[in-house]
């Protein structure tokens, strides 16, 4: 099973570059879930000591992750111009 990281419609071959754009990823949703949990919750008043409280943390990180990646990626399209950015799986089938 690999994984293809395409960006633009070339593919990024480079071990260093696919390290960096993953390692980038889980920094920025790390980020995000930082802010939400330590600047909104506590700003519209939700304590974060319950599981529950836990498990609503990380559903919302998820959803203002995608969206936050989703708006990065409208305004770079707006200032950059069109971006095309795929990540696929390739599964390969045994012919026995």
């Amino acid at each position: 099973m690999t994984t293809r990281i395409i960006i633009n419609g070339n593919e990024v071959t480079n071990p260093f570059s696919r390290a960096l754009l993953i390692m980038s990823a889980i920094l920025i949703i790390a980020l995000v879930t930082t802010v939400v949990i330590f600047i909104l919750l506590p700003l519209i008043g939700i304590a974060v000591t319950l599981s529950i409280g836990f498990v609503l943390i990380f559903i919302i990180a998820a959803v203002v992750s995608v969206v936050s990646l989703a708006l990065m990626m409208a305004l770079s399209g707006k200032f950059f111009g069109t971006t095309d950015f795929r990540i696929e799986r390739i599964y390969r089938e045994s012919h026995d």
